[in-house]
């Protein structure tokens, strides 16, 4: 994933090939997409690109995602990480939001103002391990 998220020439395309993966899957828990790495290969990521170009390559891929999902016809997100997160809503074109029931303490869902978008941003330490399934199991649509 490294390597395809780092290189703005390749970015875009992952992106798509990403969304494509999503849109395709039929199941009844929405499928999750991550970017996670080791200890070791994170100090090596961030070694030759520099900590905050890794990360604002991760940001941008999932800004792009989000983007290609709604387009694809996605109307409820997940978010994980509070960069993450505003990057998603700004890619979406969000300004603002209605505050809707709580997922965990910290962390309701949210509904945009002016777009039929419903979002779970979730930052830092918020939530507990079973956070990522009861947001779906609970609060389906």
């Amino acid at each position: 994933m490294w390597a395809r998220c780092l290189s703005s020439e390749t970015r875009e395309a992952y992106a798509e090939a990403l969304a494509q993966w999503v849109l395709s899957q039929d199941s009844e828990l929405a499928p999750m997409i991550s970017a996670t790495a080791s200890t070791q290969a994170l100090a090596a990521i961030q070694q030759q690109y520099g900590a905050t170009e890794a990360s604002h390559a991760v940001e941008a891929l999932f800004s792009l995602l989000a983007a290609r999902l709604a387009e694809g016809g996605i109307t409820r997100f997940i978010v994980a990480g509070g960069e993450t997160s505003g990057v998603v809503t700004q890619s979406l074109g969000i300004t603002g939001f209605h505050i809707g029931p709580c997922i965990s303490p910290g962390v309701p869902w949210v509904n945009a103002l002016h777009a039929p978008v419903s979002l779970a941003l979730k930052s830092g330490n918020f939530g507990d391990e079973s956070f990522f399934i009861r947001a779906q199991r609970e609060f389906q649509v």
